[in-house]
């Protein structure tokens, strides 16, 4: 399933969005519920570009997990808080930290809120950049070193220099998790 799809939907996915312009199989609101899907249907679900613009978050999360099998991977991508892109566009309204869906985890701190019943296992998670400019070559080589260790030490790098070194977006790989 390839959530938001746009123009770019992924090859053989079931591509689901609001804009009549997209290449969507389904046209539909991803805050309308419940989503016309039956539950445990999809292994693989990408939302890239997308959960930054919807307005009930944790209802867009419950619907994922419906619509996913136990163990589907979740490919989710969205703006990291210190990006600029995420303050420039007006239809954002949040954006990400390497604890994000930590909420979604029983097993984390963060889960124990219990703010919803769906629950996802955060895999792994990536800080990825934006490059333009004379410099490219230079900053991709100072990545390739940097941003593995900023990723290791996320709280450090988020609390204290996220606004120094801004990060364009991040990336999670998430597990859905099922009784």
């Amino acid at each position: 399933m390839d959530l938001g799809c746009g123009k770019d939907k992924l090859p053989g996915a079931v591509g689901m969005d609001m804009n009549l312009a997209s290449h969507a199989d389904v046209i539909h609101d991803l805050d309308e519920r419940p989503w016309p899907f039956e539950d445990n249907r999809f292994e693989h679900v990408r939302a890239q570009d997308v959960l930054e613009h919807v307005a009930d978050f944790m209802g867009v999360m419950e619907e994922i997990h419906c619509v996913c099998r136990a163990g589907a991977s979740v490919l989710v991508r969205m703006p990291f808080m210190s990006s600029v892109n995420f303050t420039t566009d007006p239809t954002h309204r949040r954006a990400g930290t390497s604890s994000t869906f930590d909420y979604f985890d029983p097993e984390s701190t963060l889960g124990q809120y219990s703010y919803s019943k769906a629950h996802f296992k955060l895999r792994e998670f990536h800080y990825g950049r934006f490059y333009h400019g004379s410099h490219v070559s230079h900053m991709r080589r100072w990545d390739k070193r940097l941003v593995p260790w900023l990723e290791k030490h996320s709280v450090i790098y988020e609390h204290y220099f996220a606004y120094w070194y801004p990060m364009h977006d991040i990336t999670y790989q998430l597990e859905v998790i099922k009784p």
